[in-house]
């Protein structure tokens, strides 16, 4: 479910970017938390039939960061990670992390059926 709602937005922002152009790919960049199978799924489904239909979604796994209040600032194992959940390697703490699909490149088609 969080995968879907991080895709709904990915979409909105692809879309306007592409300004009416056909999209050929979507590049992001995401913590290891986050399931990249769902996250394929979910743009699959929410593309079909519009400007990103047929869209190639690159997606780039980095690891998720942390700062907590016990001192902990850091990379955190993706054992560590649970959806949208983190837990402090050093307290324990569970901390929400932050919706953190970030867009990296938006390639669209012109006319002549360049990437651009």
């Amino acid at each position: 479910m969080h995968e879907l709602s991080l895709v709904t937005e990915l979409v909105a922002e692809c879309t306007r970017r592409a300004g009416g152009r056909r999209v050929a790919a979507v590049q992001v960049r995401c913590p290891d938390g986050v399931d990249a199978d769902e996250l394929a799924e979910a743009f699959d489904h929410l593309t079909a039939g519009g400007a990103l239909a047929g869209a190639a979604l690159e997606i780039e796994t980095v690891r998720q960061v942390l700062t907590c209040e016990c001192g902990f600032a850091g990379e955190v194992d993706p054992e560590q990670c649970a959806g949208h959940m983190v837990i402090c390697p050093a307290c324990s703490r569970v901390h929400e992390a932050p919706d953190a699909l970030e867009l990296i490149a938006v390639r669209c088609v012109d006319e002549a059926g360049t990437v651009l």
